[in-house]
């Protein structure tokens, strides 16, 4: 995760490639487009994807997002060479930043009411953009500063760190991974971090929940037990109070959206 800078308040981590692999279903989720871009005539489907890392950037500096996708080679391709065929009479000047060329184009994603102005950069072999309407540039750039500064990313952070080995995570078989630096249902929590772990013909979702200290999140249990319920495991870790689902592969696509 080195293109997500250290000040993210949400990432969302989506192993699409991971999700085929371990239910055997290539349709999972769905055929409606990711990621549109109409002057190019070039759509993003769900089973072009191998992974995705959704950055949510911190107020006031940003307010906004970007999105990283690792895209299938042959699709990665064909975007390359529509861009390079692409004259300026179809498409704006791109913006250069810093050496990275930064394309300015009309772009829909998945949920938007309608096509506007997004900007794109292709950085190894990943795709990176953002369509938001106030800071999309600035979004763009924030990725591209944490590339080129080689700084201490989200996920070198200790408390990160802490929250993603509370959820039982481990790389062979993680499906999503979600960090949110910010309050959660519970009272007085700080912080929560998800994931989704394949477990043969079933997954394992896992909420780690920040709290203060060892003993607020202890009184934050019988909440706990009323805002997650019917979990299979309740635990407290340190200052983490841990919720743990045994879930059915039919449930993973409501399980990779989020917190």
């Amino acid at each position: 995760m080195p293109y997500v800078p250290a000040a993210t308040e949400f990432v969302g981590y989506v192993n699409y490639e991971q999700a085929y692999l371990i239910t055997g279903n290539s349709s999972l989720f769905g055929t409606n487009i990711v990621v549109s871009i109409p002057q190019l005539g070039f759509n993003i489907l769900p089973f072009d994807l191998v992974y995705e890392v959704a950055i949510q950037l911190p107020e006031p500096q940003y307010s906004g997002s970007a999105l990283v996708l690792e895209i299938s080679p042959w699709k990665l391709a064909s975007l390359r060479q529509l861009l390079a065929s692409a004259n300026q009479t179809k498409i704006q000047p791109p913006v250069t930043y810093d050496g990275y060329v930064i394309y300015v184009l009309l772009m829909r994603e998945l949920g938007d009411k309608s096509i506007g102005t997004g900007y794109l950069v292709i950085l190894n072999n990943h795709v990176i953009f953002s369509t938001d309407k106030t800071s999309g540039l600035q979004d763009v750039e924030a990725v591209l500063d944490q590339v080129r500064s080689n700084r201490p990313s989200l996920f070198d952070d200790v408390t990160v760190r802490r929250g993603i080995y509370a959820t039982g995570l481990t790389d062979q078989n993680c499906v999503a991974l979600f960090i949110g630096r910010f309050a959660t249902q519970l009272n007085d929590s700080e912080m929560a971090a998800k994931s989704v772990i394949g477990m043969g013909g079933s997954i394992q979702v896992s909420r780690a929940i920040l709290f203060p200290s060892s003993d607020v999140a202890l009184q934050r249990w019988d909440q706990a037990h009323t805002t997650y319920k019917d979990a299979t495991a309740y635990n407290i870790l340190d200052s983490w109070l841990v919720v743990t689902y045994d879930y059915p592969l039919s449930r993973l696509p409501v399980e990779v959206v989020g917190l």
